[in-house]
């Protein structure tokens, strides 16, 4: 039944696509919406049934259906979409920020600290040293000296090594997972996003002044500093915002916290904050600091699964595998060699923190899955370096494809052989619970 609803839905749009194909934008955005959030949601009860997480649906969904092959939603359509990205990337941040129960994750601090940096930084390191040994293969690299060569590869290592919450929120979700493996990956690329945000900054600087494009770097601190203090400010008065809601208000719960959302994500971006770091703070203050976790929670399962499902519909929308057939090498070389130094490093740091073996074997996987914050890298860098920052932004959003396509279903398997799959006692109505 689920192929044949999704075969009508593929009639209807190619029906409305062929005979309105004059009509307004915001017409086809309105359609495109639609027909992304019921096909994905089917695609992804498919994927489930043969053993995929549903999310995995959701890119192929986009992907298919997206400018790269079908092209039923247009490029046009996928730009106007971008506001469901940065609600659903607040939205999964403040989830995620309420999965970070301080006092529950004491125990695993320590593992996550050396997870971040023996797995995290030594990754990055990794990647850095591999770009400049494919130089030859990376043709923007040519005629940079030693120095140049090395501030570029650097900057692109750090785009190269961003994390996914989003799809470790969402697998734990569908799969109902808890315990030390999934908190961990979960703490661990919270903490990575955090690292690389900062580290991108500072690489980033310190390019652009060697390559003589100027770069003030007391302004580049000021900016720094803005963002993630003031993000982080302004997300924990929110997060007091949304639970003096919580315990004061009855009723629109829901509305509310969509409504705060998109402030979070359309408001902070426009005053030059991170909407992801504004969420995190509000869901961690909102869990350790206040009543109101257990509710905000729930209200928030209840009105996921849409968010979910076009959240990652529309990032398929965005995927150019077509730019593999250029840079399909390089980039398959990374994803070998930032999954090797994931896997390896976690396991590393797991055994120097003591971590459980479950811990050391399966941690690393939910470090692969890449999303939002690397495609948001990777395209900042293309704007950072327009002399060749189009032909190193293909090389990474070939990296983070492929790894948004192969690395979830690894992650998946993780869950399940480590045995927490199946562990929470409150089946969520949202991502997973469909």
């Amino acid at each position: 039944m689920n192929w044949v609803i999704v075969a009508v839905l593929f009639g209807l749009m190619r029906a409305i696509r062929t005979f309105a194909e004059a009509s307004p934008s915001s017409i086809g955005v309105s359609v495109a919406l639609g027909y992304l959030l019921l096909t994905g949601f089917f695609v992804g009860r498919i994927f489930a049934s043969i053993g995929l997480p549903k999310l995995t649906g959701y890119l192929a969904t986009g992907l298919a259906v997206g400018p790269a092959a079908l092209g039923l939603v247009d490029s046009a359509m996928v730009e106007s979409l971008t506001i469901v990205n940065g609600m659903a990337v607040a939205l999964i941040a403040l989830t995620a920020g309420l999965e970070l129960e301080f006092g529950a994750m004491r125990p695993l601090f320590r593992t996550i600290r050396w997870i971040t940096l023996v797995g995290i930084l030594g990754t990055a390191l990794l990647l850095a040293l591999a770009v400049l040994a494919m130089k030859e293969h990376l043709p923007f690299l040519a005629g940079m000296g030693t120095a140049e060569s090395l501030a570029v590869a650097t900057v692109l290592a750090v785009v190269m090594v961003a994390q996914s919450p989003a799809v470790v929120v969402a697998l734990k979700n569908e799969l109902l997972a808890d315990g030390p493996v999934s908190r961990t990956a979960l703490g661990v690329v919270v903490i990575a996003d955090l690292v690389v945000i900062l580290l991108f900054a500072l690489a980033s600087s310190v390019a652009k002044s060697v390559l003589g494009s100027g770069s003030d770097l007391g302004a580049t601190a000021g900016a720094l500093v803005w963002e993630l203090l003031g993000s982080l400010v302004v997300g924990a008065v929110l997060g007091y915002v949304l639970a003096f809601y919580m315990r004061r208000v009855r009723g629109g719960a829901s509305l509310f916290v969509l409504t705060l959302v998109f402030i979070m994500a359309e408001v902070g971006r426009r005053l030059h904050f991170d909407p992801l770091l504004i969420a995190l703070a509000a869901g961690i203050v909102v869990r350790n600091l206040t009543a109101a976790g257990d509710k905000v929670h729930v209200t928030i399962e209840e009105t996921s699964l849409p968010v979910y499902v076009l959240f990652f519909t529309v990032a398929g929308t965005s995927l150019h595998l077509d730019v593999l057939a250029t840079v399909g090498i390089p980039a398959a070389v990374f994803v070998l060699v930032r999954g090797a130094g994931l896997l390896v490093g976690s396991r590393i740091g797991a055994r120097i923190a003591g971590a459980s073996p479950e811990v050391q074997k399966f941690a690393g996987f939910g470090l692969l899955p890449q999303a939002g914050l690397a495609l948001a890298l990777s395209m900042l860098f293309a704007k950072t370096f327009p002399e060749f920052g189009e032909a190193a932004g293909a090389l990474t959003l070939s990296v983070v494809a492929l790894n948004e396509i192969l690395a979830p279903v690894a992650f998946r398997i993780a869950l399940v052989r480590s045995g927490e799959a199946g562990k929470r006692a409150d089946a969520p109505s949202g991502a997973g619970g469909h």
